[in-house]
């Protein structure tokens, strides 16, 4: 158990995701099922793995000092993304990863979203989710070719999909990494400080 001081310096228990679920998974399924509503086998699965994360009963490995004979247990992780420890790790190694493939220039955050009348059509047929990155790369391309037909700009970006607000609410978004560079058809490159959004 962790706790935590508040601002009014009362000491608070701080509750872990794995916690929360799993002391109200089984009567949440029930309540989705008492309503005819399906879970998502996704959901199903990453939520089993949050809940037995680092348990000992679903594995470990061993370690034993060969001097002194002390052991250490250490329980498998899930490696969901979904879990608040796991998904910390793979956010990092996947930013890391991210960063060295950038070109060595400066770079803009990009955000492209869709109205909200439409997002229930991704809802309920995900696989046009990939859509959105055809929308948003499409869109920068012909920004770049129409500010210079002649050279068709193309820039490099990294594109990814994020399915749900900071409100955790359904919102299907694209965030763009975006070169304020680009190589034209003569090989060289431009810089744009500006781009008319």
């Amino acid at each position: 158990m962790k706790y935590h001081v508040n601002p009014n310096n009362e000491i608070v228990r701080k509750y872990t995701i794995k916690e929360i679920f799993t002391d109200n998974w089984y009567a949440f399924k029930e309540e989705m099922a008492k309503q005819n509503k399906i879970i998502r086998k996704t959901i199903l699965d990453e939520v089993g793995k949050i809940i037995g994360c680092q348990d000992p009963e679903k594995g470990f490995i061993l370690y034993v000092c060969p001097k002194c004979n002390v052991n250490k247990r250490v329980p498998f992780t899930c490696k969901s993304r979904f879990c608040n420890c796991c998904g910390a790790k793979y956010s990092q190694d996947r930013a890391l990863n991210m960063s060295a493939k950038l070109l060595k220039c400066s770079h803009r955050h990009v955000v492209f979203t869709i109205p909200e009348a439409l997002r229930k059509y991704f809802a309920v047929d995900r696989s046009l989710l990939n859509l959105l990155f055809d929308a948003a790369s499409e869109t920068i391309f012909y920004r770049f070719n129409e500010m210079n037909k002649s050279e068709s700009y193309t820039p490099g970006m990294i594109c990814v999909l994020h399915t749900f607000g900071r409100d955790l609410k359904w919102n299907p978004h694209i965030h763009m990494i975006l070169c304020d560079e680009a190589i034209g058809r003569s090989k060289n490159w431009k810089k744009f400080s500006h781009i008319n959004y």
